[in-house]
């Protein structure tokens, strides 16, 4: 009881000082567990076995007699300064409405500030053949900091004008350091016609997608009209690759009532009605 009680004024005083909780066990071996995921600690009636619970249910019990050393710091015993980041899984996957959705899982973290999700594209110019970009940094998913927990994340991209898209993680500290993940790759089919869809939502307030599909580059504008026939706003003006494009539309200085939405590329022009209902 008297050892019971020793370590637990040792975890209680110390635990909001430091980041890892670490053990050191007779055979040379080591565990660890992030401040910030355990749940609590309990002893057994004699004070010889003692359990860390942890928030995602799991627990490890462990003799005392088998313990040589713990203590409390900011690095993982043993393990030379702070683990990186591991990353289990990373998936990407293209669904029917062409959405990109990235999928990955960690098994461990520290010091994780975050992931930037990073894209490269290949896509076809006016003379049909494929102009590629830089990578670029299209969003960021703010990490778990410290976890030995596994945790999943997710990030949806919606592409446009691209036929051949590579996507990588930027895994970044939170001291700076970065890793970057495997590169994975999706392919969009290049669309076989000229198209302008109906805006979603319809009736709306206050903005709404256009979505309209190029099966060939194109100089495009893409302008709202009132009821009246007066130009509302000016949404595209510009030369596009053939691609499927989403441009989103904010009526909140606009009145309520029907407007149209008109697209004209060099071969093909459409229009559209919707409401704006506020």
């Amino acid at each position: 009881m008297k050892k019971s009680i020793i370590l637990f004024f040792l975890i209680t005083s110390q635990l909001y000082c430091q980041s890892y909780m670490n053990f050191k066990y007779t055979d040379e071996s080591y565990k660890y567990a992030a401040i910030n995921e355990i749940s609590e600690i309990t002893f057994n009636a004699s004070g010889t076995v003692m359990t860390v619970a942890l928030t995602n249910g799991s627990s490890n019990t462990d003799a005392l007699s088998t313990i040589s050393e713990m203590t409390f710091d900011s690095s993982i015993l043993g393990g030379g300064g702070p683990l990186p980041v591991e990353l289990v899984s990373f998936t990407v996957a293209l669904t029917n409405s062409e959405e990109v959705v990235l999928n990955w899982q960690t098994a461990t973290e520290v010091n994780n500030y975050g992931f930037s999700i990073e894209r490269f594209a290949e896509s076809l110019n006016s003379s049909n053949s494929l102009s590629t970009t830089n990578w670029e940094t299209i969003g960021f998913v703010e990490g778990h900091g410290n976890s030995n927990a596994p945790k999943e994340y997710s990030y949806t991209d919606k592409p446009t004008g691209a036929c051949k898209i590579q996507y990588r993680l930027k895994q970044i500290d939170t001291d700076g350091k970065f890793e970057y993940s495997d590169i994975l790759e999706v392919e969009i089919a290049v669309p076989t016609k000229f198209e302008l869809a109906q805006n979603y939502p319809n009736p709306f307030n206050p903005t709404t997608v256009i979505d309209y599909s190029l099966n060939k580059a194109s100089n495009v504008t893409l302008r709202i009209y009132n009821s009246l026939g007066e130009e509302a706003k000016t949404l595209v003006n510009e030369h596009q690759v053939a691609g499927k494009y989403y441009v989103t539309f904010n009526a909140s200085k606009l009145s309520s009532g029907i407007y149209f939405y008109s697209i004209r590329t060099d071969n093909n022009a459409s229009i559209k009605k919707m409401i704006l209902l506020k």
